[in-house]
């Protein structure tokens, strides 16, 4: 069977090139993958992780991390300096042969595709003998200082001398689909299970899990939802107009998008006004 017999327009992506794009994306972008705070980034030898950028990073001035805030400790006007790096980021589509998935997401559902993804962390904690230097002496300014509460200062960075640095292994399974809000068609991401490996105790990794399974499901993903609109394409100077959508499942065509074979498959149709 032809691919577009239940269709006019067919499209698909193997997960091998679609892993060679987000190595590619990693050196040429890094950025993307690494953030750090100011001080960090102006040194990446303090990183975790070396950098693998491509050489048209530097020779174009580009940053090799994102700039982030400190991180905040409360009750104080301090702020620790630490860096976030996704080291690797691989995808694998049904029937998931590209990587072993934890036995919590194994086997791979079918129209279902994979995301393993290793952070890398860093948190700049300093030795004792800073932290007896920073202890301020008793403060005797009323408690009820209304003037810093309404302008706070700003962060002060904790002295540190290097990084302490740990790294985890996710695993994350989901798909893509088309669903309708508001009686508009969005194709959208979403997620049917995560898994962090070997965090102990037990009810901390599944603390953990939910949390940012939460964070993905509320807030990453919906901001990637593509809404699925008429597109028209001009040909011959304005006189015809070629209008592309999305093909409705059917009993011949049970899934589309689809996710099968190593790829990500797409059916469209065309109609000319």
């Amino acid at each position: 069977m032809a691919f577009t017999d239940n269709c006019d327009i067919f499209a698909s992506f193997h997960e091998d090139g679609v892993n060679r794009v987000i190595n590619h994306v990693r050196r040429q972008r890094p950025s993307l993958f690494n953030y750090a705070t100011a001080a960090i980034a102006r040194d990446p030898r303090r990183l975790c992780e070396p950098i693998q950028a491509h050489p048209i990073v530097g020779i174009r001035n580009n940053p090799l991390a994102t700039i982030v805030d400190l991180l905040p400790i409360p009750g104080t006007d301090f702020g620790l300096d630490f860096c976030v790096q996704l080291s690797d980021l691989r995808i694998d589509f049904h029937p998931g042969d590209e990587f072993a998935l934890p036995p919590e997401l194994n086997p791979l559902p079918a129209q279902r595709l994979a995301i393993r993804l290793r952070v890398c962390i860093g948190l700049a904690c300093p030795p004792n003998d800073i932290v007896d230097q920073l202890i301020s002496p008793p403060n005797t300014r009323p408690k009820d200082d209304r003037q810093d509460r309404e302008t706070p200062k700003p962060l002060r960075p904790v002295p540190f001398r290097e990084l302490r640095c740990f790294c985890l292994d996710a695993f994350a399974t989901g798909g893509v689909r088309i669903r309708t809000y508001s009686g508009k068609p969005y194709l959208e991401p979403f997620l049917s299970g995560f898994e962090i490996v070997d965090i102990k105790p037990d009810g901390l990794e599944a603390a953990l899990e939910c949390y940012v399974k939460l964070i993905l499901s509320l807030v990453v993903l919906p901001g990637l939802r593509t809404l699925l609109e008429a597109t028209e394409l001009d040909i011959i100077k304005n006189k015809v107009k070629v209008v592309v959508t999305p093909m409705p499942t059917s009993a011949t065509l049970p899934n589309n998008p689809a996710i099968e074979n190593d790829q990500l498959k797409a059916f469209a149709k065309i109609e000319v006004i």
